[in-house]
């Protein structure tokens, strides 16, 4: 006797429960997994876009944990790859035009001076899409933030390389609009430990002292989750005591 296939008379249930599954792995930083059921779910159902996207986050955060450029590169074009699938089943949804952001945010590490300075025009084109969509974007702002300081301190050679080997605007930001976002994304989202650690980092380069302090101390307030937590709270703690240090010397 030949048994139906119950996951299709289900109407999808099991594509469901896989997607769960990997929810659960994504929102623990158990990326690898997490990576290996969104592909499973998307050669089944390339045009899920949850799947897309999270798969494109997971891959930039697998990417960053390396050390050498090689394999930061596999997953950084795998990371794009999925975010442009993403946009092609629906550009008109804050979600995709925040990966793709966050995508191209990540090659910008790997990439030629020239390439660089075209992708950071890109990556505002489509932070700037993602807020209009939806202006409760934490994870947007907090990359507007990352991307305004980047902008606000670009070195000689990167103007200069923007100016001859481009055809596009220097894009320009402040140290203070940076701030401006961090504290947005921190409103939104205030348990994240990494808005707070970067809306430090800015503070410390601004000479905000005070300020610095202050976003550190709430931040080790924060409930830890994930080792990433764990992680992120020991490198607020040194800045913390490094910053108290000056102050007190």
């Amino acid at each position: 006797m030949v048994f139906p296939n119950l996951t299709a008379m289900c109407g999808g249930l099991g594509s469901e429960k896989l997607l769960w599954e990997a929810n659960q792995l994504f929102l623990e930083y158990k990326d690898t997994e997490a990576l290996e059921k969104y592909e499973l779910l998307l050669s089944e159902h390339p045009e899920q876009q949850e799947a897309l996207n999270k798969a494109s986050i997971v891959c930039g955060r697998i990417g960053t944990r390396f050390l050498d450029d090689t394999n930061k590169s596999i997953y950084f074009q795998k990371a794009y790859t999925f975010a442009q699938r993403s946009m092609w089943v629906d550009s008109l949804s804050a979600e995709p035009n925040y990966v793709m952001a966050l995508s191209l945010s990540n090659m910008c590490q790997l990439v030629t001076i020239k390439e660089r300075m075209v992708q950071l025009n890109q990556i505002k084109t489509y932070l700037d899409r993602a807020l209009s969509l939806d202006a409760r974007h934490s994870g947007a702002w907090h990359l507007m933030g990352r991307w305004s300081f980047k902008v606000a301190n670009l070195s000689f050679t990167e103007k200069s390389a923007n100016r001859l080997l481009t055809q596009l605007p220097l894009p320009s930001s402040t140290n203070e609009e940076a701030i401006h976002a961090f504290t947005k994304a921190i409103e939104l989202d205030p348990s994240n430990l990494l808005y707070y650690y970067d809306l430090a980092r800015v503070q410390r380069e601004a000479d905000l002292k005070s300020e610095c302090v202050t976003t550190l101390q709430r931040a080790l307030d924060q409930k830890l989750v994930t080792t990433e937590d764990l992680e992120l709270s020991r490198r607020c703690k040194m800045l913390l005591q490094e910053i108290l240090k000056v102050r007190a010397s």
